[in-house]
């Protein structure tokens, strides 16, 4: 029987989690390969979160990647993690506008799926990336999005707010917790969401400040979220305030106003280059003062001037986004490889691909 690790590094990493199993549930629902996720440190740990309740008994801390048949991974893999990455399929674990996501080597993966025409134009402006082996599939995370209880019971609207991780100073989460009143008054006015990027609750992390945990435990009227998949909780918002966060590319599903706030104001810029780490803040008003913030968010109620843009930036960076066959174009590209079929492909096979249900 074939067997697939779903690399996860460290149990904290719930993005990587997130990013990972549509494809662990089928493969899974087949009953035809052994599965194991393998974390590399913190094994313990697995148990405080509730996202692997279904999972723990195919944990493992077996983490010599380079015996299992297949290693699906959301993350690139160091050196000292594996040898060869002729058995690696790379699903990424998001749709960043992070430089070191396109210029790291991801020639020697067996195969690469991709979200959409954006991701491989960023990859290959670089030249160690231009025979990489990959197929367009779309964002399995857009395929089922799960439904879970509403937050609020009344008939306020709900913002929701998802900084980005503190790494390279792209975060705009010290500023939001530097302005406790200005956060109280928009509380008061909507409903509040705030959904930091996973890292942010991750010891393990370089940048990880207990400080800052405790700072968000103690804000009032909101409700704070830790998940790994933001998706549930975006589709119970009406206005999505970001900053650098690749989450701001999961929003654009919704077709719904978006507010950037600024974590280096004066500096950084909207831009529509594709190599641009704020090319999404073309989607929507950009916030420099967190004084400003409440009336960005008011008059982006009231008049969304951004609808279109956002649906190209949304299709230029995912393939047939609410067509939720995403999931089944990667399981199929998996195995065609599994099948000795991995040859290069830059695009989607032009046939009928069947929903996984």
């Amino acid at each position: 029987m074939i067997t697939i690790a779903y690399y996860l590094r460290h149990p904290g990493n719930l993005h990587y989690f997130a990013a990972i199993k549509p494809y662990l549930d089928y493969f899974l629902g087949t009953g035809r390969y052994c599965n194991r996720i393998v974390v590399r440190e913190g094994l313990h740990r697995c148990a405080q979160y509730t996202e692997y309740a279904d999972y723990h008994p195919l944990f493992s801390d077996d983490c010599d990647l380079d015996d299992y048949d297949l290693v699906l991974s959301p993350t690139h893999l160091r050196d000292d993690e594996i040898r060869s990455r002729a058995h690696v399929v790379q699903l990424f674990h998001g749709m960043s506008d992070k430089t070191f996501t396109y210029e790291r080597d991801w020639s020697g993966y067996a195969l690469c799926l991709i979200a959409g025409q954006r991701q491989i134009d960023r990859l290959m402006r670089y030249p160690h990336n231009r025979g990489m082996r990959h197929v367009l599939v779309g964002y399995p995370k857009f395929d089922r999005i799960p439904t879970l209880p509403r937050l609020f019971d009344n008939d306020k609207k709900t913002l929701i707010y998802a900084p980005t991780w503190r790494k390279g100073g792209l975060s705009s989460l010290e500023r939001f917790l530097d302005e406790p009143e200005i956060v109280e008054g928009i509380s008061a006015s909507y409903n509040l969401i705030v959904k930091p990027h996973p890292n942010i609750f991750n010891f393990a992390r370089e940048f990880y400040d207990a400080r800052l945990v405790d700072r968000l435990q103690g804000l009032r009227d909101i409700k704070l979220i830790r998940s790994g998949n933001v998706m549930p909780w975006f589709a119970q918002a009406d206005l999505y305030i970001g900053d650098i966060s690749a989450s701001g590319y999961e929003w654009l599903y919704f077709g719904r106003p978006a507010v950037f706030l600024n974590p280096q104001p004066g500096v950084l810029r909207p831009s529509a280059e594709v190599d641009a780490i704020t090319h999404l803040w073309q989607c929507g008003p950009l916030c420099e003062n967190m004084r400003d913030l409440k009336t960005c968010i008011d008059n982006s109620m009231r008049v969304d001037r951004y609808r279109e843009i956002r649906e190209a930036v949304l299709h230029y960076s995912v393939y047939r986004p609410r067509a939720q066959e995403a999931t089944a174009r990667g399981v199929a590209a998996i195995q065609a490889f599994l099948n000795g079929e991995g040859n290069r492909r830059e695009e989607p096979r032009d046939v009928e691909v069947s929903r996984i249900a």
